[in-house]
């Protein structure tokens, strides 16, 4: 599984938070806690790719490993292209399939606060065992989950309308089956409102922490 984390100052840009920077982190804590406690026949290991060190720093530390939530292994690994989202992604998926041989790769939003494992769970088992497979944002237009069988290219077309393209490059689409049963899947975070949405489907346990703080700060 692999999740893209930009640098945090420029993270979220459209996420109007005094501690949208945290928030970013935080958020990308969670969704990487989510993925690794999926199931280890699922998911073997999680791969946040960035250059930011904070982020880096915080994977490092082996928080989220000693929490105990979290059977699968969650590493950083620098961003070597350093040339924007999808260079990224494909650079990850290339270590994710070195490391992990034998399981097929899955490009992860790292925004997703309201992630709970079993919806990623249900989402996986739905993934064909040949080809590519996508699920879009809860608007319909992005894409919050991109997978590709063993042996197939990830192909990552992130970007505006990016469900789209993922359909017409031969992406199979599991958004209609999938249906209403993971709404914390789809609920990616880009503004105050993708945010008050996830607060209500009840986000994790880091993000909380931080809303909690800014709360705190604002009384």
């Amino acid at each position: 599984m692999v999740l893209p984390l930009k640098r945090l100052g420029a993270a979220k840009s459209r996420l109007e938070h005094p501690d949208r920077a945290a928030l970013a982190l935080a958020m990308a804590t969670d969704t990487a806690a989510a993925a690794a406690a999926a199931g280890p026949d699922l998911v073997a290991g999680v791969l946040l790719v960035t250059n930011d060190p904070a982020a880096s720093a915080a994977i490092g530390r082996g928080d989220l490993a000693a929490s105990g939530e979290t059977p699968a292994p969650i590493l950083a690994v620098p961003d070597l292209p350093d040339r924007g989202l999808n260079p990224a992604l494909r650079h990850g998926a290339r270590v994710a399939a070195r490391r992990w041989p034998g399981y097929g790769v899955a490009a992860l939003s790292a925004d997703l606060a309201a992630l709970r494992p079993t919806e990623l769970r249900t989402a996986l088992l739905d993934v064909p065992p040949t080809g590519r497979a996508v699920v879009a944002d809860a608007a319909g237009t992005g894409t919050v989950l991109l997978c590709a069988a063993p042996d197939s290219p990830l192909r990552p077309c992130f970007g505006a309308n990016s469900h789209a393209r993922h359909v017409r490059t031969g992406a199979r689409d599991l958004t209609a089956a999938l249906g209403a049963a993971v709404p914390g899947l789809r609920r990616d975070v880009d503004t105050v409102a993708d945010l008050a949405a996830a607060r209500l489907l009840g986000v994790g346990r880091a993000t909380s922490a931080v809303l909690a703080t800014a709360a705190a700060h604002a009384g």
